[in-house]
């Protein structure tokens, strides 16, 4: 049965504040966009862009017990802090809450919190969720999204990965905010691919 994307939304906004929800928003905006440069399906875009963030404001031991009850595998450090934690407590909840169970729609959103490192099923969608969380609207960052809007439009996703993972680790430790494991691989992985200049095709970046 077609997902209805005025559910979601609605789904979405009871769940999130207006300040969050006005950010999925621009993320399900920028997704649409997106989803037209790289041909991607509009209807998995924008529901990505638009659930990516659900559980975002859930506590801690919500989170957890969700995990538990999900048989979730925490197994890296910082998988159990909610700046990671939310994207895949998100992916299984609205599994669970709105029947979504297409794997796309799921793993983007449970990777674009940088949790997980197995194989990706779509890491075409995945950066563009991740990229789109950066260059919506209401975001305040004029600096890094003029970088990374020219690269992502133009399809240079190896280099727009590098300029975001490169800015987003001082970004969090400025912050006082943890570093995932799997943000330094990934930021590890992509220099050595800029230094080689070796990368045939979006689906070989890491995610």
């Amino acid at each position: 049965m077609p997902i209805d994307i005025d559910t979601c939304i609605a789904f979405v906004e009871r769940e999130l504040s207006p300040k969050r929800f006005k950010h999925s928003l621009g993320v399900m905006q920028i997704m649409g966009e997106l989803a037209t440069v790289y041909a991607l399906d509009k209807t998995t875009a924008i529901l990505c862009g638009i659930l990516h963030d659900v559980a975002k404001e859930f506590s801690l031991d919500r989170q957890l017990e969700l995990a538990e009850k999900n048989n979730l595998l925490l197994s890296m450090e910082y998988d159990d802090y909610p700046l990671f934690l939310h994207g895949p407590i998100g992916a299984c909840y609205i599994a669970k809450e709105l029947g979504i169970t297409d794997p796309m729609t799921l793993d983007a959103i449970s990777r674009h919190s940088y949790f997980d490192n197995g194989v990706t099923v779509s890491p075409t969608l995945c950066w563009c969720l991740r990229f789109a969380d950066i260059l919506e609207p209401s975001r305040d960052w004029q600096d890094i999204k003029m970088q990374l809007r020219p690269l992502v439009y133009s399809r240079n996703v190896k280099e727009a990965a590098y300029q975001m993972m490169e800015w987003l680790i001082p970004f969090h430790e400025s912050m006082s905010l943890p570093v995932h494991p799997n943000m330094h691989r990934v930021f590890h992985e992509l220099s050595i691919l800029i230094d080689e200049k070796t990368l045939d095709g979006i689906g070989s970046i890491p995610v």
